[in-house]
């Protein structure tokens, strides 16, 4: 088709269509038209009706898509490999559990200006050799999306901000530690194996690393099977308002960033901090301080695999908070919090990177589990 130039009516119903389900930054209406009808006008060579019908049929092909995207999970309409699990009720899961904990708050110069204690609530899942995963309760709310111009590091790729409302969800207190993927990986295979120990830096309390997002996905489903809980990768928006805890700074200690608050290379200045170590490999999950949420090791360490498809900006990205799809053929996922081996305006809340799903051997990627309510 692409060696063919043809002149078709296009009824304007599909036309508005097309360009919803065609979102690509930079290009014409007329070229993402083309684009569309390249990707969704499937030619049957035993049976070509007319144009009028292949049209007719790419409609109904749209309005299908509309449907199934309204009533499917967000997370298994991202790949065929993805399985559906039986949500969990709050009748499901263990009681809470609150716990307290103390989060600094800083300067411009990173000094701190005073701690803060704060308490949360989570529930603790058995995984077995004594080993728990704990979900901590986000609770709902609204939040500003992405960076402003002005924000030191900003990128195109964080704009434009965007208010998003979010329902409660429970997600994991630290990322997957070593230990715990140790465990789940000899649970019984769902779609692929998986390594046991794939890690590059050693030790049971430091994350997981050098997987990929399908690694990730193979772990929730093993995770799911055995606990009868469903569980997954936050979409970017859970991750992000999780992140903040209700902060607006670019971090959520405050305006910057030190090698005392998170792992990262802190040889290199942001903003008003002086130069500290950089550790140039992961360190355990438990060394720094928690968010305003209780959660650890947001910024920094390793960077969070997420279950949404990237996209170059957020123009018509959602506002509830689901993970975004993609209605072409990019197939690179988002990843979120920077790693022990970026400088810290990767490390930013609103900071966003796209790799690939299947890339493995990567010593600064892994992820954390979010419960699907």
């Amino acid at each position: 088709m692409s060696n063919i130039q043809v002149s078709v009516r296009i009824p304007p119903q599909l036309y508005e269509k097309l360009l919803a389900h065609t979102n690509v930054a930079g290009l014409s209406k007329s070229k993402i038209v083309a684009q569309a009808l390249s990707q969704y006008l499937e030619l049957n060579q035993k049976d070509c009706p007319s144009i009028e019908e292949r049209l007719l049929q790419i409609e109904t092909r749209l309005d299908s898509l509309e449907s199934s995207l309204k009533t499917e999970e967000p997370t298994s309409a991202l790949s065929s490999t993805d399985i559906k699990y039986q949500s969990s009720s709050p009748l499901d899961i263990p009681p809470l559990e609150k716990f307290s904990f103390e989060r600094p708050i800083v300067d411009e110069t990173g000094n701190i200006l005073k701690r803060v204690k704060g308490e949360s609530q989570c529930f603790k899942e058995e995984l077995g050799e004594g080993n728990i995963l704990e979900m901590i309760y986000i609770p709902e709310g609204t939040f500003l999306m992405g960076s402003s111009f002005t924000e030191p590091g900003s990128q195109i790729c964080e704009q434009p901000q965007h208010s998003v409302s979010l329902k409660g969800f429970f997600l994991g207190k630290y990322p997957i530690t070593q230990k715990q993927w140790e465990i789940v990986a000899q649970y019984p295979k769902v779609n692929r194996d998986l390594e046991v120990s794939p890690s590059c830096f050693k030790g049971n309390d430091r994350p997981v690393e050098s997987i990929s997002w399908e690694d990730a996905m193979e772990f929730c489903h093993r995770l799911s099977q055995h606990t009868q809980h469903s569980y997954g990768l936050p979409s970017e928006a859970q991750w992000e308002y999780a992140c903040r805890g209700g902060t607006i700074t670019p971090f959520y200690f405050g305006s910057t960033l030190t090698g005392d608050l998170a792992n990262y290379m802190a040889k290199h200045i942001y903003a008003g901090e002086s130069s500290s170590f950089y550790r140039q490999e992961t360190t355990s999950v438990t060394s720094f301080y928690s968010n305003p949420f209780g959660l650890y090791d947001l910024h920094g360490n390793v960077w969070e695999w997420c279950a949404d498809a990237w996209y170059p900006t957020y123009e018509n990205a959602p506002t509830s908070g689901q993970p975004r799809l993609s209605s072409q053929r990019e197939t690179r996922r988002v990843l979120r919090g920077g790693s022990w081996d970026e400088d810290a305006y990767h490390c930013r809340c609103a900071s966003r990177y796209a790799y690939h799903p299947q890339a493995v051997g990567v010593s600064r990627i892994g992820f954390r589990v979010m419960l699907i309510t």
